[in-house]
């Protein structure tokens, strides 16, 4: 008998999982633009190809979604896609000069249940430029320290190899920026054309920073060059400048839940690279001016020792978007707060904030349940320690830790180690 029972669940289990693995799957294969490489002011036809890989026709009416730099151009309606099948879908859109991403989702409102929810979504990259169209390929292969003393080992340049891997000449000027943490911080123009297949070192001048940082080169940031690719141009590193921490520094891990992921790529409408290596750089970035003075280091990758950890998770816990032990003087070193970016991806009014006030808003909770996890209590005289701040980070978008608040964090986390 026992065997028997075994044989039917057994049968039972391959059956469920027979019937789960028959749904639709709908993505977007491609994307399209004419004219290919648009200038300024002119329409732009985007046509995207939908298309059904499962084994089970829609049934149902799902929407395709355009939008340019985060901002919907266009909807659309489809229905009853068989399985294997596509259609085109198009939309215009009138380009302003610079760089653009436009993103085309299908069935942004999940009101099909498929076998796969996470090809959805197309990005494409388009310069919108006064400039012809030559060929061009501009990629950033590598990027460099050069340190100005073996000693100090901090560097007083970069050096960045900029190619050329297109079948056309890149004519001049050509610009190459630099990026710490999200930010463009230096812009380097070259007054000569890189031929097709041929590279150049580029010397960037930049002092250095404490900590980790997210460098990043990108050729043409501002996007006023024509190219075969423009998904192609930068290069990112994870460096770490000296001085390292010393004893008496709370060291933290910023860590992202993989399934917070998709969520903030919702939420800012960028594609990964853009959100790694950017995005969440910049809440890093915020977090470090919030505590400026105060010996904490903050970590995009796990730190090794003791050390505290935020981590961003996807739950949805509104109307709360983030929660910490309260911790005087900062007896436990490795204790775990939380910023809850599912809260963010339902909350409507902070869906609508652009990706630098959103990166802003999320380092601000975080800066927040920090404050508690160093022992800080909601402060009645307001600051980021407002106790309105988890539910309603605008009102602190612009503020500082109080002086009294800052004075404590000072005291249990000093800069130089007292003498023991």
């Amino acid at each position: 008998m026992r065997k028997f029972l075994l044989f039917i669940a057994v049968v039972f289990a391959l059956g469920v999982g027979a019937v789960a693995q028959e749904a639709p799957d709908l993505v977007v294969q491609s994307v399209k633009l004419s004219p290919l490489h648009p200038k300024p002011n002119a329409t732009v036809q985007i046509s995207a190809t939908v298309q059904n890989v499962g084994n089970r026709p829609t049934n149902d009416v799902f929407v395709v979604e355009f939008k340019v730099n985060r901002v919907q151009i266009a909807v659309r309606f489809l229905s009853d896609l068989a399985p294997g099948r596509s259609t085109d879908v198009t939309a215009e859109w009138e380009g302003s000069a610079g760089e653009a991403i436009i993103r085309v989702a299908v069935d942004p409102l999940k009101q099909i249940s498929e076998l796969d929810e996470t090809n959805n979504i197309f990005y494409k990259i388009v310069n919108v430029t006064t400039r012809d169209f030559t060929g061009a390929d501009l990629m950033v292969k590598s990027l460099r320290a050069q340190a100005a003393s073996a000693v100090t080992r901090q560097p007083e340049r970069w050096l960045a190899t900029l190619s050329n891997v297109g079948s056309g000449p890149a004519s001049a000027p050509i610009a190459l920026g630099l990026y710490i943490d999200g930010q463009l911080v230096r812009t380097v123009i070259l007054e000569q054309e890189l031929a097709p297949g041929t590279e150049v070192s580029v010397e960037i001048p930049w002092a250095g920073e404490v900590g980790e940082k997210v460098l990043r080169a990108k050729a043409d940031p501002h996007g006023e060059i024509p190219e075969l690719d423009e998904a192609n141009n930068s290069w990112s590193e994870y460096f770490e400048f000296a001085p390292m921490p010393n004893a008496c520094a709370q060291i933290v891990s910023l860590e992202f839940a993989t399934a917070s992921l998709p969520l903030l790529e919702e939420l800012t409408s960028l594609p990964q690279e853009e959100l790694l290596f950017s995005f969440i750089p910049a809440i890093r970035r915020q977090m470090e001016r919030d505590f400026e003075g105060v010996n904490v280091r903050f970590y995009l990758r796990q730190p090794t020792g003791i050390f505290s950890r935020i981590l961003f998770s996807q739950e949805n816990r509104l109307p709360i978007l983030g929660l910490a032990p309260l911790d005087y003087g900062n007896f436990r070193r490795d204790d775990t707060g939380y910023v809850f970016i599912g809260s963010f991806h339902a909350n409507r009014g902070l869906r609508l904030a652009p990706p630098p006030l959103l990166a802003v808003l999320i380092a601000k909770v975080a800066s927040h349940e920090l404050g508690h996890m160093l022992g800080l209590e909601h402060n009645p005289n307001g600051g980021i320690m407002n106790a309105q701040a988890e539910i309603n980070p605008y009102l602190v978008q612009n503020e500082k830790f109080r002086p009294e608040d800052l004075e404590y964090l000072k005291r249990i986390l000093p800069m130089e180690c007292p003498n023991r």
